[in-house]
Parts: C-alpha cells; structure tokens; sequence
C-alpha cells in the first residue's frame, strides 16, 4: 500500500489564509455592531432628529402667514429646546411632542461646539445666527458614532 506523500498533508497555504481571512471579517463585523450600542445614546439621536424634523415642518407650514416666522431648535449646554422665531424678533418656546417640559436634556450627545442654534424658513432651508441668515455650508449638530448633520440647500437631515 502506497504511502502518502509529503504534499498530502495538512492544509494548504491558500486554506490556511482563507480562513484567516474570514475570521477578520468576522471580527470586523462583531466590533463595529459593538460599537453604538447603548440604547439610550441611540434614542436621544433618534430623538432629536425628530424634533429637528418637526422644526422644520413647521416652519414650512407657516409659509401662508402674512409674516415669515423661523421655526428652530436652541441649545444651551446638553439642553434644547423649539423656538419660534417672530417677525418683531422675538423668541418663544414652544412644547415638543411626546416632552413634558420645554427644554430636552440630551446628555449623551456630543454636540458640536459650533451649534447653538438652527432656525428653518418657510421652504425648510436651514438658517443660523441671531438674526437667522442663510446656513454657509452644512449644518453639524452633532460628534461621534451617529454624528446628525442638516444640508444647506435643503434642510434635510440625513
């Protein structure tokens, strides 16, 4: 009976990377559904791109009064909250929905430092600024694994 040669043993090179290879996508894979994971992170970005959203809607909901009003979220520190902006430049609160008090506490975001404030005109095109001008360039509310961003040149936010 014939004996094995020296070729026929164990696994080949190629074998031998294969698997090296798919164990680091595996890995890959397991590290970055790691990373962002915690709940409450991930509700207060939902969270305020909601209210970021519901800013804006207003804002171009108003388009049939007699006098443009800015609709807009203010931060102040790991706070904000909705304003509406009136023609005498006045600023108003206003409630949120699904919030209990007029200010919303988003510890867990990393806020850009550049962000204060963003106000929506009638056609929902961001505005920065006191008094409110149109954004320059796009708009970072937020830093990190979920950074939130608003276009320029139409408001959306991604």
């Amino acid at each position: 009976m014939g004996k094995k040669s020296a070729a026929g043993r164990g696994f080949a090179l190629t074998n031998i990377l294969a698997i090296l290879v798919m164990l680091v996508l595996f890995a890959a894979v397991a590290i970055s559904r790691l990373g962002g994971t915690d709940p409450q992170y991930n509700t207060q970005v939902a969270k305020l791109k909601n209210h970021l959203r519901y800013a804006r809607m207003l804002a171009m909901e108003a388009q049939g009064a007699e006098q443009t009003r800015f609709w807009g979220i203010s931060r102040d520190g790991q706070r904000y909250q909705l304003l509406v902006l009136e023609p005498a430049a006045n600023h108003h609160p206003r409630p949120l929905p699904g919030e209990e008090q007029l200010q919303v506490t988003a510890d867990l975001l990393n806020f850009s430092a550049d962000f204060r404030a963003v106000f929506f005109d009638h056609q929902g095109r961001p505005h920065v600024g006191d008094p409110p001008r149109p954004a320059p360039a796009d708009i970072t509310v937020t830093l990190g694994y979920r950074p939130i961003r608003i276009l320029r040149h139409t408001g959306a936010i991604p």
